[in-house]
Formats: structure tokens, sequence, C-alpha cells
């Protein structure tokens, strides 16, 4: 497979095969970047794994680019990642708050376009399809976003005290939420013949416990959840627990989709 730079930390060959790790696509939060996975994608925890980090414009190893503020612009690039593979290779798409709506949204056009699917579509943090937005843009008010973010928990405030850093943090910030924002008033739920796997933080303020049970509706392919200690960004304080749910979303759907 050659490296893409939506997937820069990809450098694990496809050899085809059945003993081969599933490759698990992980999609960021909003201001995330690929690099939130890296530790993943170095971990030996989950061998029959290969976890997948992709870079949006605009941050980590893309940092000269423009952000995209369009949905279909930002799906359009995961699936030119998606071409590239085998049709055979069985693969999982994975997200976190905004990246669990771009794992979804991509799902759903590989489904409308008739092109090999997930094995599971596993979103983390994230309010289902057809919720209301859960993080306002405060119309250019910097002090509020700042505010909100670190409520959520997983910005050291350090970074947060730097006028450098936010110089580049926050018009990508601004940019996905400008995204979001717009995606979740325009998107229309849609039935997935893809198994899901819906999960969430209990102290999460923005897309909490509540939130969880509603990407039921989403699937006819079956579905499991789970809500694990922590907030926001509970997936790195329980990435055993996360790491260990996708396993089992591939062993129990296996050869189901694609």
């Amino acid at each position: 497979m050659t490296r893409n730079r939506w997937t820069p930390w990809d450098s694990a060959p496809a050899t085809g095969g059945g003993a081969d790790p599933v490759r698990v696509y992980c999609l960021p939060h909003a201001g995330g970047s690929a690099g939130a996975y890296l530790a993943w994608a170095r971990s030996r925890q989950a061998p029959g794994l290969h976890f997948v980090p992709v870079e949006l414009p605009g941050r980590g190893t893309r940092m000269g680019e423009s952000p995209l503020t369009s949905m279909r612009e930002v799906v359009d690039g995961v699936l030119s990642v998606l071409r590239e593979r085998p049709a055979d290779e069985p693969f999982v798409l994975f997200g976190h708050s905004m990246g669990a709506q771009i794992a979804y949204e991509t799902t759903r056009r590989l489904v409308a376009e008739e092109r090999p699917s997930p094995r599971a579509l596993v979103v983390s943090g994230c309010r289902p399809p057809g919720s209301p937005a859960a993080l306002p843009l405060h119309d250019g008010d910097d002090e509020r976003l700042i505010k909100d973010i670190l409520e959520l928990g997983g910005t050291p405030a350090e970074i947060l005290e730097h006028r450098e850093l936010l110089a580049m943090l926050l018009p990508v910030l601004r940019a996905d939420l400008t995204l979001l924002n717009a995606y979740m008033d325009e998107v229309r739920p849609t039935v997935l013949p893809v198994p899901v796997v819906a999960l969430g933080g209990t102290e999460d303020l923005l897309s909490g416990a509540e939130w969880v049970g509603g990407w039921r509706a989403v699937t006819a392919g079956g579905f499991r959840q789970r809500v694990l200690p922590g907030d926001h960004f509970f997936l790195h304080s329980r990435v055993d627990e996360v790491m260990a749910e996708i396993s089992a979303a591939v062993t129990d759907h296996a050869g189901t989709a694609g």
C-alpha cells in the first residue's frame, strides 16, 4: 500500500491472507490530529488490529494546508484512502467526537455507492446523527470557546496559555466546528447494514451516556454500547477497554460486512 498523506503513519504493508491484522482507521476529534492515535499505532495491546491514524488537512503533518469546512470534502479524502486497499481486505472505521460523524458519513457513502463497507463502525464520545450539535461556535468569541474546550478535559491548560499555539489551534478548531455544525443540521440518519459499537464516558459534558443508545437507530447490522468511566476524552484513559471493544467488534462480526 502506498503511503497516503491522509494516513502518514500507516507503514505496515498489506500482504493479504486471513492472518493479517485488521486495519482500524482512526478519525480525530475537532481540532485533533493523527497524533492523538500515534500511541495506538505503535501499541501491541491488540495484535489482531493495525491502527491507522487519519490526518485531516490543517494539522499535524498537514499543518501547511487549509482546514476543510465541508463534510463531503473530508469524506472524499477518507474514501481516497479506502480505494487503495484490496477490495477483500477487512477494515474498521473508528472515530471519536467529530471523528465519529466522519466515520458514520464515510460508511453511509460506502453503502450508498455499493462499495466494500467496514466490518464494524465504532463511534466514541459523539451524539448520534440527527441530534443537535453539541458545541457552538460562539460567533468568534475565542474566550468562550477556549472555556468550553477546557471544561471538556483532554486539552492541557498550558497549551491554551500560549498565544502562538492558540493562533494555530483556534482556526482549525473553528473550521472543524463549522463543518460539524453544518453537517448536524443537514444530515438525515440512514439505517446501515453495518454493525455499530457506541462508546461513551460517564462524565462527558458534550456527548454523555444519555446519547450513546441513540446510535442503535442507525444500524440493522447489530449494535452494542458501553459507557466507560471518564470525561469527553475517556478513550485515552481507558485505552485497554476501547481496544477490547474494537477487537470484539472484529471478532463478533467477521465476514458480515465488506
